[in-house]
């Protein structure tokens, strides 16, 4: 099982959807006990001393290898491809890297044997998922970020791998980090247009393995969750094969029971909000 390490560079950790219905203008119900739910974690999270939120989303995705983002502002507007046609479908964002911790990440990730390129452009695409969490986690902009993408072939053991570095990061250059995975759960979208109010999650089984998942997770059972990873993917279609949690389980950092503060649907898929204390 995992353990928490001795170190006071963990402010805590938090598993949250990334899906751009939580920046809607009229929310559907759950959708606001989502977002409501990520702002009260962003609070615990600055209370308990964040310096930085470091953000793995399974939204930047990429296939050669791991992304750091080194770009010390990031700004513009995203026009998401899915949801452009709706008012949470445009998200201008400004955001602040911080860049000390991020270079010192690509350091770590790669004295594990992984690839680390550093990205740093004018025009980056930013996703969703980050501008979504980041701006429900702190919406003042009070902190800085660094980011770190979701290889698509990378197994469970690399993406843990990411999580450790950035952990052996934060203590070399002295950061008290907020770990963030952006992750949905089971993802059965809705394949039609439907009123916020009509929002649910359409294949009971999918809701199931979700509320399963949540259990044990509330528990502390960890080790489990990550067993019935694989089925928990084929089963429910877990968004990224539930690796974003490897990322957060690879940190050491998430041993104990998490407090599990909202779960619902988000235009059919499965979402939560998850908080482990630092």
């Amino acid at each position: 099982m995992s353990t928490i390490p001795e170190t006071d560079a963990f402010a805590g950790a938090v598993l949250l959807p990334g899906m751009p219905q939580l920046a809607a203008e009229t929310p559907a119900p759950v959708w606001a006990e989502l977002a409501a739910e990520a702002g009260a974690v962003g609070e615990a999270l600055r209370a308990s001393g964040a310096e930085t939120l470091v953000v793995l989303s399974t939204q930047w995705f990429t296939v050669l290898g791991h992304q750091v983002q080194l770009d010390a502002r990031l700004r513009g507007t995203r026009v998401d491809e899915n949801w452009y046609d709706f008012d949470y479908g445009t998200l201008p964002y400004d955001l602040r890297t911080d860049v000390d911790l991020a270079e010192q990440w690509a350091v770590e990730i790669e004295r594990t044997g992984l690839e680390a390129r550093r990205t740093s452009y004018e025009h980056f695409p930013i996703d969703t998922g980050m501008i979504v969490a980041t701006r429900l986690l702190d919406p003042a902009g009070t902190l800085p970020v660094a980011q770190v993408s979701c290889n698509l072939y990378a197994g469970v053991d690399a993406i843990g791998r990411l999580g450790r570095a950035v952990m052996a990061a934060a203590a070399q250059v002295g950061r008290r980090v907020a770990l963030v995975a952006v992750s949905g759960l089971s993802s059965g979208l809705t394949q039609r247009w439907i009123e916020p109010d009509e929002d649910r999650l359409e294949t009971p089984e999918h809701e199931a393995w979700d509320r399963r998942v949540l259990g044990l997770l509330a528990e502390g059972r960890l080790d489990e969750v990550m067993a019935l990873r694989e089925q928990y993917a084929r089963e429910a279609q877990a968004d990224s094969q539930l690796r974003a949690l490897a990322f957060l389980e690879g940190s050491g950092t998430i041993g104990g029971p998490a407090d599990v503060r909202a779960y619902g649907p988000l235009w059919g898929t499965g979402g939560a909000v998850v908080h482990w204390a630092g």
